[in-house]
Parts: C-alpha cells; structure tokens; sequence
C-alpha cells in the first residue's frame, strides 16, 4: 500500500467544497464529467490538447495583461484592464460567453452590483469580476459596494435560487455555493498568478477541470444537476466515511495509549490503582476501581483531543499569534522541526517501526503540550496562549509522571493521522475537519466505557459498549469546537 496524495501549488480548498483527495482523481481523469464530450468537446478530440491550448492562450493574455499593468498608476485598481484584457477573454477560453451586467439586482432590500452573467440571462450563473488592485476579502476605497467582493456573491447567492458562482480579481479566482455556514469562508480557490508565473501547468489543468463552463448549472433550475454539485454531493459522502474512518481510528488509539501506558515498566503505580475484583476487600474498593477507570480514560480522551486540536490549528496556521507571513521564520521552523505534532505524524507514517524500548518521544511531547498550558512558555516562539482546561497543567495527572513506549505512541498516531482507502493509505486532512465532524467523532466515544482488565499476568485497557451518558450528561452540540464541547460536557 502507498500513501495517496498531491501538493498542488497555488491552490486551495475551504469548506469542503469538494474533497481535497478528489483532486488526484479529477487530474488522472477517474471521475465522472472528465471526458472529451462532457466538456462539450467531440469524442475523437483529446481533452488534454485542449487543456494545453487554453494554457497557452492563458500565457498569451496574461502577458498583455502584465503590460497593461505596468502602465497604470500606483492606485488604480485596474478594475476595467482586468475584466476587459484577463479575465474575460480567460473566461472564453473557458466555454463561457461573458455578458457585462449594467444594472444592479435588487434582492430583499438590498443591491447586488454583480458584473457579469455567464451568457445572456439573468438565471445564467453569475460572475463578479473586480480589479486586481482590490482582494477579494476586502471593501473597495471607495466604500461601495457595501461588501468585499467575496461577501457580495455569497450573500446573493445565499438569498437567490443560485447555487453556483465564480469570483475573481484576476489574481485569484474562486468557485463559491449558496452555503449557511458563514462564519467561515468556504470556497475553492486557484492563484493564477503564482500558477501562470510558476509554469504550474498541472494546476491550470486543475483549474480547467474545475472552472469550465460545463462544470457550473445551466440555470437556476438545474444547480442540483450540475457536475460541481455533484462532486460538492460526494465530497459529503467521503466526508461521512472519513469521519467513520477517523472515529475508528481514535478509538483503536485510545486502546495503544490506555494499554501503551499500563503496561510500561515504569508505571507500576499506575497500575496499582486498579485493584481487581478479587482482591477487593470491601464493596467500596470495587467503587473506587471503577472511578479509577472512567478517570484514566478521561485522561486519555484529553489526551487525543490535544492530538487532534494541535493537528487541526498546526494544519490550518492558527498556532503562531503573528500571521504566517509576518511570523518569525526561525521560530517557526523551530516549531515545526522540534515540538509540532506533524513531525510525530511524519515519524507514525513510516512503513516500519519496531519496539526498542525508548520512550523520549513521550517527554518531548510533554513539552510540546507545556507550551500552551497557562504558564504560556510558548510565547518565546511566538505561539498563540490556549486559554482553557485542555492544556491546564493539572489535566493529566496521571499521565505525565508516566512513560509509554514509542512504538506503542506511534502506532495511535499512525491511526490518527492515517486512514484506508481502496487499497491505499491517505492521510486525514485535519485543514478541512469542520467541527461538527470532530464533535460527532466525540459523541461516538460516549457509547463506549472502559475496562481495565489483566490477562496472563499483563493490563489491557479496552473499550466496551455501554454508554454513560445518562449518568454524565454528555452530549455533543453542533457549531461548538470540539475540545471546548469536551470539557464543557465534564468528560
């Protein structure tokens, strides 16, 4: 089995828009809506041959477009060399037949100054096309319209029958669907800048795949029937069986680090706190083993939700208070080569790895954890203070005066970095976990209850079915971060 993925430059994906995987699968041609004619082509023509000559006319109108630039002033936002010398002849060679909108649309009170149509028709997918002097995240100088340009088509298309709309300010060009979720920005985005000046041809034939006029609705009746809907419909899918695939992967991890940790030689007074039935002198030692129980895994529990809050925040660039590009690059790499939780990911993927009685990796990773706890010694790297109970220095009491084996720490990581796929291992994409995948993942966790158990003289630590969530009253509640909702529930 190899480890399926693809780093493609200038291009990305929030939201969940489609899944990130499903662009191996768009490239190779393996998915519905890549051949010839479903591009509008005949059969007997080769798709890539027209990829290629729509990258080569790319390349022509981006050099015009870079002369024309360079003569404007230093503050235009070169709204009209955009639209009328880049992106619409771009857009031509994308199948489109782009038609100027003079007159704003009026949608509940409020104007909707969208540029263009994707042909003649006000129920053809809409098109807004800024100058590149503005971002698409950022209101105009001038103060109107009312909204950044990426806001301004989400809110049309999250109030109109459209589902499916392209906005660009000719440097980076982005797929946007009518979406609830708006408290954070979902899309799909290609940087033709970095694409066209890199020679990224590979993106450009990405960004064809994705962009051609045939991918979007032909209306506003069809958007349900469209081939961007449907790869939208089946990253949803994926999605169901990655987070399927995640709780699994958690819940054998949970098993190494609960076993990892008891059978380690230097922990014997761990295990002395979980006295066995029969030797229990008094009903209330059989008390007081149970508790023991459902402590020890809740300190386990804390302990993957630190794995998963770090892989999520360190593969979405959250941790560093300055943003990353203003970051120190010496303290971040210092991060990332000696303290993040990627590199133990990278180490847990290795084919191979063997028991050999070390357990260092364990102490660096207390250390890793002490760099967000409440005495912030993290702040001498520029890291961002955690404020809560998670990383609280007294949460796994337990835990930190113990040793556990790299191999057995490894092997959770390993399942909780790693899934199977069709034969093929491929890494979970923590960037693109919303929360309500990690909050349902939690939620499944409350159907098991621990048992420490002794066989043939060594502990194992396992999950059965049960579930105590009538005695603790935890609950998962959707649109809360999942560690947040794991120590408010008190598990």
């Amino acid at each position: 089995m190899s480890i399926a993925g693809i780093n493609l430059a200038g291009v990305q994906i929030e939201g969940n828009l489609i899944a990130p995987d499903m662009t191996t699968e768009l490239l190779a041609g393996g998915i519905k809506g890549q051949s010839s004619e479903d591009f509008g082509f005949e059969k007997t023509d080769k798709l890539a041959d027209e990829i290629a000559t729509a990258w080569g006319d790319a390349k022509i109108y981006w050099a015009a477009f870079q002369r024309a630039l360079a003569r404007l002033k230093e503050n235009d936002t070169a709204t009209t060399i955009t639209r009328e010398q880049w992106a619409v002849p771009l857009l031509r060679s994308l199948g489109y037949n782009p038609v100027y909108v003079a007159k704003a649309e009026v949608v509940e009170g409020q104007t909707y100054a969208i540029s263009h149509r994707a042909e003649t028709g006000e129920n053809k997918p809409p098109i807004h096309i800024v100058g590149c002097g503005v971002k698409l995240e950022q209101r105009p100088p001038s103060g109107n319209p009312r909204l950044s340009a990426h806001a301004l088509v989400q809110e049309y298309l999250n109030r109109t029958e459209h589902l499916w709309a392209v906005v660009t300010n000719g440097l980076c060009w982005r797929l946007l669907r009518d979406t609830s979720l708006m408290t954070r920005l979902t899309y799909i985005e290609f940087d033709l800048e970095q694409i066209l000046n890199g020679e990224n041809f590979a993106e450009f034939g990405l960004f064809y795949r994705l962009f051609h006029r045939s991918r979007l609705p032909e209306g506003m009746d069809d958007g349900d029937k469209c081939l961007l809907e449907f790869y939208h419909q089946e990253a949803i899918q994926q999605g169901g069986r990655v987070r399927d695939r995640l709780r699994d992967g958690v819940e054998k991890a949970l098993q190494l680090l609960g076993t990892g940790f008891l059978q380690h030689p230097q922990n014997e007074s761990l295990r002395e706190k979980f006295i066995s039935g029969k030797d229990a002198l008094f009903a209330e030692r059989l008390v007081e083993k149970r508790n023991y129980e459902l402590d020890y895994y809740r300190q386990l529990l804390l302990l993957i939700y630190r794995l998963l809050f770090l892989m999520v925040a360190e593969s979405r660039n959250l941790l560093f208070v300055e943003a990353e590009d203003l970051a120190s690059p010496e303290k971040t790499r210092i991060y990332q080569e000696y303290y993040s939780i990627e590199r133990l990911r990278m180490l847990a993927e290795r084919p191979k790895w063997r028991r050999e009685g070390f357990q260092d990796l364990w102490q660096g990773l207390r250390v890793t954890f002490m760099l967000f706890d409440e005495n912030w010694r993290g702040k001498l790297l520029g890291l961002s203070p955690l404020n809560g109970d998670l990383f609280g220095s007294n949460t796994l009491v337990d835990l930190d005066n113990c040793a556990i084996d790299n191999y057995d720490l490894l092997q959770a990581i390993r399942h909780l970095s790693l899934y199977e796929k069709a034969g093929q291992l491929r890494r979970v994409n923590y960037a693109a976990l919303d929360v309500e995948e990690l909050g349902s993942v939690y939620e499944s966790l409350l159907d098991f209850h621990p048992q420490i158990r002794k066989r043939h003289g060594m502990h194992e630590f396992v999950l059965a079915l049960g579930s105590d969530r009538k005695t603790t009253g935890s609950y998962y509640t959707p649109r809360v971060s999942a560690p947040q909702t794991l120590l408010t529930t008190g598990f």
